[in-house]
């Protein structure tokens, strides 16, 4: 989980655009959970996969049409509606399409942090229900921090930083497919919505 600080300064002095293409990338990582969670319920990701390739094409294009986002944060699962085992990932996934289209909006960097919280916050929901107990404590945290899932994603997303870093301001084409080849190369947030 990201605590308070804990927003990577190297994200902050990433360019608007590269900012917004790191939120697509942590976001894409996610996107299996609501998938997988629309083809056990149901539930209609439709909204979430139009908001998706909008913020694709604001890549290039400027902002979201805000009502797309608000028909999506309605159309939310709600976690009192849904006792599925993924409906707080598909709901986190839907939440951070949501923050990312909001920074198209108004550019404040805040939306990527809450991006990168509901990222961990999955993870480490993920990693205590593999050994639940009765309260978080220290010492439950500390091993989820650490563990090599938690890990990986903290790295995946450095990676990602650095990737974005080395990339032209513009983004043409070019670097579109760029973005999307490394979409398709890595793998989702959480193992079992491989």
């Amino acid at each position: 989980m990201i605590g308070e600080g804990e927003f990577p300064a190297s994200v902050v002095a990433l360019s608007a655009k590269k900012q917004l293409a790191f939120a697509l990338l942590v976001f894409e990582r996610m996107l299996p959970s609501l998938i997988a969670f629309s083809k056990d319920t149901g539930f209609d990701a439709s909204c979430y996969l139009r908001a998706k390739e909008a913020v694709w094409a604001a890549l290039q294009n400027g902002p979201v049409d805000q009502e797309l986002n608000r028909a999506c944060i309605q159309r939310a699962p709600d976690t009192e509606d849904f006792s599925h085992e993924l409906t707080s990932y598909a709901l986190n996934a839907a939440l951070a399409i949501g923050y990312i289209v909001e920074f198209t909006l108004d550019g404040r960097a805040d939306h990527i942090a809450d991006v990168l919280t509901l990222a961990r916050d999955s993870v480490y929901l993920y990693l205590s229900s593999l050994e639940p107990s009765v309260a978080s404590s220290p010492e439950e945290d500390g091993r989820i921090a650490s563990h090599t899932l938690m890990q990986e994603e903290q790295r995946k997303e450095e990676d990602d930083i650095r990737f974005l870093s080395g990339l032209p301001d513009e983004f043409g084409e070019d670097v579109l497919l760029t973005l999307k080849a490394r979409v398709s190369n890595q793998p989702p947030l959480l193992p079992f919505a491989r």
